[in-house]
């Protein structure tokens, strides 16, 4: 009988003490059991300030090697506006150096291009519950590109560029405002015509590698 005693009281101290660590656990634990910890909110619920929702970051893009080259950086700074919707603005400058043939095989001067402007874009996570972090991106990137002849009297001609990217970017999160992206974008603008276009856009896929 008194086992059986004894047996009871322990059974009702271990209740009451795993009752008591549910109670007092870290809240940032207990968070976890509902739902995933929000990019716009405290774990308490409350919004969280306009400069806890920034990003900053850049990266790389246009790199190609050979005939043309050309390498290009892109800084950004994006905003958590919703719990799946980023929005953001960066600028771009991108290098090209080309040296054309002719159907003869002669070849003529170095070409250099310069490319800079600005863009804005907005990625949106659309299918969280399947594929996490995956999102569509869309953006305008407008620029000015400088080509200049090098010969013994440099000749420049500036040219104007609009060109809407329509795309998808994956994100692999290294905190709750950083992250790995790896985008690849459609130009709608591209003319496969267009001398510039080819030798600045190379092609109408624009891949990307950036961190903010």
């Amino acid at each position: 009988m008194k086992h059986i005693h004894k047996l009871l009281f322990i059974t009702a101290l271990l209740s009451s003490s795993m009752a008591f660590g549910q109670l007092t656990e870290d809240p940032d634990d207990r968070k976890d059991q509902g739902r995933d910890p929000l990019r716009t909110q405290t774990p308490e619920g409350r919004p969280l300030p306009f400069g806890q929702r920034l990003r900053f970051g850049g990266g790389i893009s246009n790199i190609r090697l050979g005939n043309p080259f050309s390498i290009g950086v892109s800084p950004v700074v994006a905003y958590q506006a919703t719990e799946r919707m980023l929005i953001g603005i960066g600028g771009t400058y991108n290098y090209t150096r080309y040296k054309a043939v002719t159907t003869t095989g002669n070849t003529v001067p170095y070409l250099t291009y310069n490319q800079f402007g600005g863009r804005g874009f907005v990625m949106y996570e659309f299918i969280p519950s399947i594929l996490p972090n995956l999102y569509l991106h869309g953006e305008l990137e407008n620029t000015t590109i400088q080509q200049i002849e090098n010969q013994n009297n440099d000749r420049t001609t500036s040219y104007a560029l609009t060109a809407p990217l329509v795309g998808v970017t994956y994100s692999q999160p290294i905190s709750r405002r950083f992250g790995v992206n790896l985008t690849a974008l459609y130009n709608l603008n591209y003319n496969d015509n267009s001398g510039i276009a080819r030798q600045v856009y190379g092609s109408p896929f624009v891949l990307r590698i950036s961190f903010f």
